[in-house]
């Protein structure tokens, strides 16, 4: 796939930098080592002037440059971080326009956020069967006829308030995990391998609070300390752990998808190497800077946004 212009150029421009800190560096840490050995070489008080000049003059000239080169990183390092972002946002724009799986990949992860609301809906309604819950085992253990067998008019509602309330939370956990389902195909689709979102556990709740209401009141007693027991720990144990799990899927598939875009961006570096014309890299990253100076007088705050 051909690299467009702006971007190629920005290519360019970077591997120059890149050319220019690989020549440099190494120069200047064998230069600042040069320089220490001549310092600890100073002539020793009875040396003659001449030595003592030629060796100043020894100082002068490694100092010098020393400071060549010195300034030549400083270039480099007001220059790499801007020219970087600006390789990265274009090559990003070059992705979502001609990449769909990539495109598609970006929009799967956006699930999260309506995977979220299910989560605070479903958090709301578990609380909600809790409270109905207990509701109906109060009024279970004072409605009860005993020589009958039988639950009170009022309890037999809460009942089907109960059940009710399971329900729309079996709802929740439906749609929440058809959500993730979606996501996890979209992005497999796409050709992306990575974690999706979690599922929440499925409980038949409203079927279970049914059955309760068809057993003798002792039996439905040791069957309400399970279920509500299990509302319990749905709501205070389940909904911390499907966030954190949650949190870690989002930042999987971002670390995943983000790999695929570093990739795309480490082809095009490669791709553009060839033409890169060593004698022109100095005059290239003096070009890049002058750039990145004229465009922070062209920013509203005149300068360069922070890296």
């Amino acid at each position: 796939m051909p690299i467009p212009p702006k971007l190629k150029i920005l290519l360019v421009r970077e591997a120059h930098l890149k050319f220019g800190r690989d020549a440099i560096a190494p120069l200047l840490g064998e230069k600042e080592a040069e320089y220490q050995a001549l310092e600890k070489a100073r002539p020793g008080l009875f040396a003659s002037k001449e030595k003592k000049l030629a060796h100043e003059q020894q100082l002068a000239e490694a100092m010098e440059t020393l400071r060549l080169l010195r300034n030549g990183i400083a270039q480099l390092d007001r220059v790499e971080p801007h020219l970087k972002r600006m390789v990265e946002e274009e090559a990003e724009s070059h992705l979502r326009a001609t990449s769909p799986a990539y495109l598609t990949a970006l929009a799967a992860r956006q699930h999260r956020e309506d995977w979220i609301k299910c989560l605070e809906r479903f958090g709301e309604k578990v609380y909600g069967l809790k409270q109905a819950l207990g509701n109906v085992r109060n009024m279970a253990c004072s409605g009860y006829q005993r020589e009958a067998q039988s639950y009170s008019q009022a309890t037999v509602q809460a009942f089907m308030l109960a059940i009710s309330a399971g329900k729309k939370v079996e709802e929740e956990v439906k749609f929440a995990n058809r959500i993730s389902d979606v996501q996890e195909k979209t992005l497999l689709e796409s050709g992306f391998k990575t974690v999706a979102l979690p599922k929440l556990k499925e409980i038949a709740f409203s079927q279970w609070v049914a059955l309760i209401s068809n057993m003798p009141l002792a039996e439905a007693q040791q069957q309400f300390d399970q279920i509500i027991g299990e509302a319990r720990k749905l709501y205070e144990e389940g909904l911390p752990q499907m966030r954190e799990q949650a949190e870690a899927a989002h930042h999987s598939q971002g670390e995943v998808i983000m790999g695929f875009a570093r990739q795309r961006l480490e082809e095009m570096r490669l791709a553009i190497v060839p033409e890169i014309n060593l004698e022109e890299t100095e005059e290239s990253v003096a070009s890049s800077e002058r750039m990145l100076n004229e465009m922070s007088r062209a920013s509203v705050l005149g300068r360069l946004p922070t890296i």
